[in-house]
């Protein structure tokens, strides 16, 4: 299994899905949840950098503009070249359409700085499970992964107690060509 950025060994908990999706596990006392693509750890046991993108994720996400949704989101991304963090919230619009995700917006003030290469991507959302990318968020975020091809994601809730670990590829496993990354144009 990837390593993802963790201080301190986890426990692992074997789990089994059920027909509904739900997961059964074997474990009772872990502090850590592990499937084949993803892991659930506590906050802590992150690594810095990473508890920092989380936090500006939080940060970041009072700003968002969403009164017809009411759906808050805040995003942060570590670019590859620097790890310089870039911070953007959901803002909406009454025709939906021109409304922007969190990620987007994060990814498009990176890219107005000159970088497209990403590490990883925290976001950020009050639900009672972890908030993922939508599909068009996770197609752009495709489009700019780092030199091995991939960007850790990290998910949480604002209280930020649990993390979701998992990366773009488990998200988007059959994602769209890119012509500038796949060198599909000769």
């Amino acid at each position: 299994m990837k390593q993802y950025l963790i201080k301190d060994r986890l426990t692992v908990i074997s789990w089994s899905l059920t027909a509904l999706g739900t997961a059964r596990t074997n474990t009772t006392e872990t502090n850590a949840r592990t499937m084949d693509n993803f892991q659930i750890v506590d906050f802590n046991s992150l690594d810095e950098t990473v508890q920092n993108l989380l936090m500006e994720a939080v940060k970041i996400r009072k700003r968002a503009y969403c009164p017809y949704s009411n759906f808050s989101v805040g995003a942060a991304i570590l670019t590859e070249e620097d790890s310089r963090m870039y911070a953007g919230c959901n803002i909406e619009n009454s025709t939906l359409t021109p409304s922007m995700c969190a990620e987007r917006s994060a990814v498009a003030k990176a890219v107005c700085d000159g970088y497209t290469k990403f590490k990883c991507v925290a976001i950020v959302a009050h639900q009672r499970e972890f908030t993922a990318p939508c599909g068009v968020c996770r197609q752009t975020l495709n489009e700019f992964c780092s030199s091995d091809g991939d960007i850790e994601i990290y998910l949480s809730r604002p209280t930020m107690d649990t993390v979701l670990c998992t990366k773009l590829s488990h998200l988007l496993p059959l994602s769209f060509v890119s012509f500038k990354k796949d060198s599909v144009i000769t």
